[in-house]
């Protein structure tokens, strides 16, 4: 079996594996992990921070009551919208939680905003099926994320359930390690930091 038969089979371990989180477990792991991600340097200093909208019908670590905090403390988020056409990610300027609508895609997306240049953002919050103790990380197999990071010169944190970590994932040349990862249970920092 080939590395992307591999990656392609423990991508729907994992994901079923995330898919089978009790809602009471998926409400206390994901407030835990947002406790710590505001308490991450990184995140303090960042005066423009990306973060992805969590679809939490699939059990992504739930990043909603993050967005409507920051942004009732006055910080600039931006949130994607999928461009599936061109295979990539664009960049707005969240005003307001109530300007993202349900894409096709099954997650809120906005509607409105300024679209913003992956060079102004000084922060990006990933999200992942499953992530690696060597800070690489497994999504849903589009790449959106790998160009996106490709192109940012920035901080990376992704937000994962523990038990979605495992040793090591099958890695690619164009796979980007994050900086972070960020779990219920602890912090993973990339290899060599």
């Amino acid at each position: 079996m080939g590395r992307a038969e591999v990656k392609e089979e423990l991508r729907t371990k994992l994901r079923s594996r995330r898919k089978s989180i009790s809602r009471i477990n998926f409400n206390k792991w994901s407030k835990q992990i947002r406790q710590k991600l505001r308490k991450q340097e990184e995140f303090r200093a960042a005066a423009v921070f990306h973060c992805y909208v969590s679809i939490n019908e699939r059990r992504e670590v739930d990043t909603h009551p993050l967005i409507k905090e920051v942004l009732a403390e006055g910080q600039r988020v931006v949130v994607p919208r999928t461009n599936f056409n061109e295979q990539k990610l664009s960049h707005f300027s969240l005003q307001s939680f109530d300007h993202l609508q349900l894409s096709k895609w099954g997650g809120l997306e906005p509607t409105e905003g300024k679209q913003i240049s992956e060079k102004e953002l000084e922060l990006v919050i990933v999200p992942m099926v499953g992530a690696d103790e060597d800070g690489y990380r497994i999504g849903y197999g589009g790449g959106f994320y790998d160009r996106f990071l490709s192109e940012t010169h920035c901080t990376s944190i992704g937000l994962c359930f523990e038990q979605n970590v495992v040793p090591e994932l099958p890695v690619e040349p164009f796979d980007i390690p994050l900086n972070k990862i960020i779990t219920e249970k602890r912090i993973i920092h990339r290899s060599g930091e």
